[in-house]
């Protein structure tokens, strides 16, 4: 909910309701060549895209998390504006594919980058994309504790997740990440800039939502454009 007018000189449009968006990304030996090659076409296409958009630009905020690397370090870039967003250039690496530790971490900084938005203008909904195309090393475990985190925020927070597997993923790994099966979704490396396309026309219908007290105590499912998922596959 829209809150007191504050100083933030960290945001744009500080007074107005922001949408926190996160990309999960597997970026292990088996998306080397097209596949990271397309991921990185499509995400740089839906910020070039948001940035035309005369609201998106300063409202919409990105960060990146990366998950099958040698590196220890899970962000790939922080929370930023779209108006100030450079191209993004992910590259795959030779690890195994262990995705917990950078979902936890998109999940605090995207809770966290929630929460300054109402101590300003207010928020939108969050989303957090996840993609992958292998099977997560992580214990079942780690998978089902970081999984009802994540169902809790989709209950109480309105959170949009959605999973993409491209070929090779495992299903059912990804299904106990969230409460709504049908944000698992089967993707070819092709079609990410047709799903990206879609997340930008989503974001911008969740950004005209008008806030009131008597209308929304509670999060409810927002209309989203229509699109056929099986033909992402």
């Amino acid at each position: 909910m829209p809150k007191a007018m504050v100083d933030r000189p960290s945001l744009r449009e500080a007074n107005e309701p922001h949408i926190a968006i996160s990309l999960v990304l597997d970026v292990s030996l088996s998306m080397a060549g097209e596949p990271i090659e397309s991921l990185n076409n499509a995400v740089n296409e839906m910020i070039e895209q948001m940035k035309e958009d005369d609201i998106l630009r300063n409202i919409v905020d990105l960060a990146i998390f990366v998950f099958g690397t040698y590196k220890r370090k899970n962000m790939y870039r922080k929370f930023t504006a779209i108006a100030d967003y450079n191209p993004v250039e992910i590259e795959a690496a030779d690890v195994n594919t262990y995705v917990v530790d950078a979902l936890k971490e998109a999940v605090y900084h995207t809770c966290e980058r929630t929460a300054l938005y109402n101590k300003a203008g207010g928020s939108h909904e969050p989303w957090i994309i996840l993609i992958t195309d292998g099977e997560f090393h992580d214990s079942e475990a780690a998978l089902m504790k970081v999984g009802d985190r994540i169902k809790d925020l989709e209950k109480k927070e309105g959170l949009y997740f959605f999973g993409l597997g491209v070929d090779g993923y495992e299903k059912e790994q990804l299904s106990m990440l969230t409460g709504k099966p049908n944000n698992i979704i089967d993707i070819r490396h092709a079609k990410f800039i047709d799903f990206f396309a879609w997340v930008k026309n989503s974001v911008k219908i969740v950004s005209r939502k008008v806030f009131d007290d008597d209308i929304f105590d509670d999060y409810v499912d927002m209309e989203l454009p229509q699109i056929d998922f099986n033909k992402l596959r």
